[in-house]
């Protein structure tokens, strides 16, 4: 028998019950509805989602920082970045934690360290390339670490595999460990995506000997060099597991990594689209993201990958990620439906048991930044994308409840709707629903369309809604998160507001979140 029951009613008579539900705020928008032609009441086993729900990490939404833009978002000693840091304070104050740093990517395999040198770190660039060619980075970068971010600012650090000389790897790591403040480490990464190492513009490795297997061969032997670094991220492969390649967990497990006890994560990387190519960038369309149907799908062929890192003992970590290679897409990954895509996509990979994602940011042309980190000049000023209220959407998510779980009520799913059941994990108590209407609208139009969806089955009667919304899913900017925006100081301003419904009715417009509890 199904644990999940899906009612849905078209009957005229329920449209009056159904507006007169709505609270003053929200009927008050009714200009922009075009009414559903279905209502949807929903009712699921909560004690079974309890009994399936996997655990919540309070900092699921992490963030992959390009390593030769670190002082770019962290600042200098003496001289933080102050947007930056109060971007991380708030998801802190909401949380109690903020996203935790990645430093790594392409240009953690070109960096060295130079602990004297007088600059924090100096980059070299190509003319028309917006990725270092070279890097040097002094201890400085170390001290920035310790005292740049907010007080529970936590990081992992990425030291170069890529020019394989272990001497380097050494040198980084022996800086870290005088100058980092160990208890801020949550990881040391050894090289960024080595399957990539072969591919002519990166020519790390040969062709003819590369493989999954040489690449835990030399980790197997570089590993007990750096013995000193006691927790170590392993992996960082882009490979796709739905595609053939050597380069999976999988494989890695399966080659014996569970012999290098410094590893405690494994992790991959994955991008759903590229734009390194004309013809890759001619295939992308912001409605396949929207699509949640099509996000399950692609994710889904990471499970093995999942199941890998468990069966060593380790956590999963998607270590790097984000909309479209190649440093995103202008008009989809800074839009408001690049926005619901990162929840959804993170939401669902934590049902699969993931522990954490690490979404790419970079200066400049990185249109899929969290947020801009200085002004590139005087008309491009440092500024938010709307991706950066996934983090506070999440942080509100996980806020109040001891040990979260989350679970996705899959059969109640459908194309451009998605729901996740939040349960605290010591009373296995279902504390709040996030639902997702991912429906495609790009402001065109004058109407916009609505679902109405009883929650009242499985939440009661008496709700209360906080609600991340946009003009619609093209939107760059205009993001409210419960009535409040980010300013230019970084400063989270207005009136927090919850929204409430008398009759376990929530109203969900076209590319909206919401979250919702009982009062």
């Amino acid at each position: 028998m199904s644990r999940f029951i899906v009612a849905t009613s078209v009957a005229l008579a329920s449209w009056q019950s159904f507006v007169s539900a709505i609270p003053s705020d929200i009927s008050a928008r009714t200009d922009q509805v075009v009414l559903s032609t279905s209502n949807v009441s929903v009712s699921f086993d909560v004690s079974a989602g309890s009994r399936m729900a996997m655990p919540l990490d309070p900092q699921l939404i992490s963030m992959s920082i390009e390593f030769c833009y670190a002082v770019d978002f962290i600042g200098t000693p003496g001289l933080p970045n102050k947007y930056s840091k109060q971007l991380l304070q708030n998801i802190e104050d909401i949380s109690g934690v903020p996203p935790i740093l990645r430093i790594g990517g392409n240009t953690q395999d070109i960096a060295k360290y130079c602990e004297n040198c007088p600059e924090t770190m100096n980059s070299t660039y190509r003319s028309g390339s917006t990725e270092a060619i070279n890097v040097t980075f002094s201890k400085g970068l170390f001290r920035a670490m310790n005292e740049n971010g907010p007080l529970n600012q936590k990081y992992i650090f990425g030291l170069n595999l890529g020019q394989d000389n272990v001497n380097i790897a050494k040198s980084e790591l022996a800086g870290a460990l005088n100058y980092l403040d160990q208890s801020k480490l949550i990881a040391y990464e050894l090289g960024n995506e080595p399957d990539h190492y072969i591919w002519p513009q990166v020519n790390y490795r040969s062709p003819s000997s590369w493989s999954m297997a040489a690449y835990v061969k030399q980790t197997l032997e570089w590993f007990p060099q750096l013995s000193s670094g006691k927790r170590f991220q392993y992996g960082s492969s882009a490979a796709n597991p739905a595609t053939v390649s050597d380069f999976t967990m999988v494989q890695a497990v399966k080659w014996g990594i569970s012999k290098i006890k410094q590893v405690k994560i494994i992790s991959s990387h994955s991008y759903m689209g590229n734009r390194c190519t004309p013809a890759n960038e001619a295939l992308l369309n912001l409605e396949d993201y929207v699509n949640h149907m099509k996000t399950v799908q692609y994710y889904a062929s990471y499970i093995g990958e999942i199941a890998a890192a468990k069966s060593i003992g380790a956590i999963y970590h998607m270590g790097e990620t984000n909309t479209v290679a190649c440093h995103g897409k202008d008009g989809l990954s800074n839009t408001m439906g690049a926005l619901l895509w990162m929840i959804d996509y993170s939401f669902y990979l934590a049902t699969l048991g993931a522990d954490r994602l690490f979404f790419h940011n970079g200066k400049g042309d990185f249109v899929y930044s969290m947020w801009e980190p200085v002004a590139l000049n005087e008309s491009y000023p440092a500024h938010i994308n709307p991706q950066y209220y996934s983090m506070l959407f999440a942080a509100s998510v996980i806020s109040d409840i001891s040990n979260p779980r989350i679970y996705r009520v899959a059969e109640l799913d459908t194309y451009d709707l998605a729901h996740y059941a939040i349960y605290s994990g010591g009373d296995s108590k279902l504390q709040k629903l996030v639902i997702l209407n991912t429906h495609y609208h790009n402001g065109t139009t004058a109407s916009r369309p609505a679902k109405y969806v009883d929650l009242s089955p499985v939440l009661g009667r008496k709700l209360k809604v906080k609600r991340l919304t946009s003009g619609n899913t093209v939107a760059r900017d205009g993001t409210t998160w419960g009535g409040q925006k980010v300013d230019g100081k970084g400063v989270l301003v207005g009136r927090e507001t919850w929204e409430e419904s008398t009759d376990g009715v929530v109203v969900m417009y076209a590319s909206e979140a919401v979250i919702v509890k009982a009062r």
